[in-house]
């Protein structure tokens, strides 16, 4: 991993994703970029154009994080800043592909604000406008090292390695276990797909499968539990595993339980 980019909007939960993203630029020796965007509503007749305002004001607070930033970093990790104008999502989306980012590192406002990740936010909106990997972060889980990583797959499989590229980079770099977690959906469930196995190669991982009738976010979320993982890991393509879990709004209560960092990758050849 090359280069890492952070949104922020200097608030808490930001702080505290920040604090993530910093551990990993460290872990990998690479850039780590932080971003602020900013919208202008000019009042129409206004005299005086706030945009200078704004922009002046999202310089001095970038200054003042960066400058505590810096003193953090080691491993030959660098720091980079960026203050753009425009819509956050694509502004944010834009900078990622045109920068040639790696990973995207987003806060939430805690365990509800991966509800909010697949229902509207900003974040939901970062993952829907790109095919780079996404990292949220809940803004109450302290930074810690990577142990176990849960892969929750359906039958779908993965395209190719190219799709697990940062999860095995993450893997490797922290020396965790993938557990790649499958829950049986009943007749013509094939299981995990054997092409599966060279997707995660060169990284240590095991598989498991749930045959129990429960509530597959539930199934997930007990057995991230079970494994104490620090990090879950879903795949996101149409009508994905992923969106089949979050926007269905009978099940949409058990996210409130999810409380560890969300890694989303995305299937370019299966969106």
């Amino acid at each position: 991993m090359k280069k890492i980019l952070f949104p922020t909007d200097f608030s808490a939960p930001a702080a505290n994703a920040l604090a993530h993203a910093v551990a990993l630029a460290n872990r990998f020796g690479c850039q780590l970029t932080l971003l602020h965007t900013y919208k202008v509503h000019q009042p129409a007749g206004a005299l005086v154009s706030i945009e200078s305002y704004l922009a002046e004001d999202a310089r001095n607070d970038m200054d003042k994080l960066a400058a505590d930033i810096q003193s953090q970093l080691d491993g030959g990790a660098s720091l980079d800043t960026l203050i753009r104008r425009g819509e956050a999502i694509t502004t944010i989306a834009d900078v990622a592909h045109q920068g040639h980012y790696d990973l995207i590192v987003m806060g939430t406002k805690g365990a509800t604000g991966l509800k909010e990740i697949l229902l509207g936010s900003i974040t939901a909106g970062v993952v829907k406008e790109t095919d780079l990997p996404v990292l949220a972060i809940p803004d109450d889980y302290a930074p810690r090292p990577v142990n176990n990583i849960v892969l929750a797959l359906d039958q779908g499989g993965l395209s190719g390695p190219e799709v697990t590229t940062v999860l095995v980079a993450i893997s490797r770099a922290y020396e965790a276990v993938i557990r790649v977690f499958h829950q049986d959906m009943g007749p013509g469930d094939i299981g995990i797909d054997p092409g599966v196995e060279a997707c995660l190669e060169g990284a240590s991982h095991s598989f498991y499968y749930e045959l129990d009738d429960d509530e597959v976010n539930r199934s997930i979320h007990d057995f991230a539990e079970e494994v104490n993982a620090e990090m879950l890991c879903m795949v996101r393509r149409r009508r994905s595993f992923l969106e089949d879990i979050f926007h269905v709004s009978a099940t949409a209560h058990a996210v409130n339980h999810i409380n560890r960092p969300l890694l989303v990758l995305h299937d370019r050849h299966q969106m």
